[in-house]
């Protein structure tokens, strides 16, 4: 009995001395930890000016394994995510847009998996987000000719502020929107055309301008709280429905399946944007504007066909001859640019970041 408390109170006192000591023999394993970098949003990945450069991926990237079927519903290893993970050896099949699909699967944010569907949903949704073609008309103080003026200096503003495409469109549709619902006196317009540009920033700009800037853009001619209260006249008066295609949304799908250049995309999107200035082309849903500025630009630039089976695969619900008819419209608006008074648009794309487009002399399409 002695010995065993004897050795009973050297272990405990071995304890105390060393707390530290492992009962494992041997040094203890390493744990490998992950390479790290600095936190970044996702939207950084594409907006300029604000981008995170990183030398060195966090993680290797894996080598693709041969597909077996027998583990092919296994947990964590769906059909869909072999399919996402080895995209590039699946065989492309008719009527499933696969080739504008493999093109986008690179890019995670074009979410090829899903980009079928989400066009779809835009197809079926862009009518309920149209204004109304002669709203206009039963405006008492403004005009054609004002609205034109407001948005031919909404550009420079979007251009001042190096805005995206998304929001300049989106800025004018709750423009026309908001003009077909509720009367807006002439003094006003400008403030209305700052504020839609504001909500347009806020819903699509990942660090959009200020209210303090908006009026500073206008000379201080408005103040702080008359955007805020024109702001919530107008998302009131939408019903804060503003998530609604627009051109700009259908012009990245069409310029990938019609295998743009990059001169190439710069005209598409001269095309589209000289519609804004023109309210008459308010008739014309979003994805035929982008639809026929594809046509006019492949006639512009002589390509053959001009209206290839993979964009008429894409556009779903309009003819060639709706095409067309949008197209002789859009190209009356090219040939009077040079004419015109509002030259915003055309100063933009004869710089050199976006190739000169507007000053290269095209031939027109004047095609009957």
């Amino acid at each position: 009995m002695a010995r065993l408390d004897t050795f009973g109170q050297h272990k405990r006192t071995m304890a105390m001395a060393m707390p530290n000591l492992s009962i494992v023999p041997g040094p203890q394993p390493q744990v490998q930890q992950p390479l790290r970098r600095n936190a970044a949003v996702l939207g950084d990945i594409t907006n300029t000016g604000y981008a995170v450069k990183v030398d060195k991926p966090a993680f290797a990237p894996a080598r693709p394994r041969a597909y077996d079927e027998s583990q092919a519903f296994g947990p964590g290893n769906t059909t869909v995510a072999w399919v996402r993970e080895n995209s590039r050896f699946v065989i492309p099949v008719s009527g499933d847009h696969m080739d504008v699909v493999m093109e986008e699967e690179e890019d995670p944010q074009q979410v090829s998996e899903y980009s079928k569907d989400i066009f779809e949903r835009m197809f079926s949704m862009e009518r309920s987000f149209q204004p109304r073609c002669h709203f206009l008309a039963e405006q008492r103080e403004i005009n054609t000719k004002m609205r034109a003026i407001l948005v031919d200096w909404l550009v420079e503003v979007h251009m001042k502020y190096r805005l995206k495409p998304e929001t300049l469109f989106m800025a004018v549709n709750v423009i026309d929107r908001y003009l077909s619902m509720r009367q807006v006196a002439r003094k006003k317009l400008q403030l209305c055309g700052v504020t839609a540009l504001l909500i347009a920033s806020k819903f699509e700009e990942i660090y959009p301008p200020e209210v303090k800037d908006f009026v500073y853009i206008t000379d201080n001619a408005y103040t702080k709280d008359d955007i805020l209260r024109m702001e919530v006249s107008i998302l009131s008066t939408l019903n804060f429905e503003l998530c609604g295609p627009t051109a700009a949304h259908f012009l990245d799908r069409y310029q990938r399946a019609n295998k743009c250049s990059e001169e190439h995309a710069h005209l598409m999107q001269y095309l589209a944007e000289l519609c804004l200035l023109e309210v008459h082309m308010v008739q014309y849903v979003p994805s035929l504007v982008a639809a026929a500025s594809a046509l006019l630009s492949n006639k512009l630039l002589r390509q053959h066909p001009a209206w290839p089976p993979c964009l008429a695969q894409i556009t779903q619900t309009h003819s060639e001859a709706e095409v067309k008819a949008c197209a002789r419209e859009m190209c009356g608006l090219l040939d009077s640019v040079e004419k015109s008074s509002l030259q915003a648009i055309r100063k933009k794309y004869s710089q050199e970041k976006f190739s000169k487009i507007a000053t290269t002399g095209r031939r027109f399409w004047t095609q009957s």
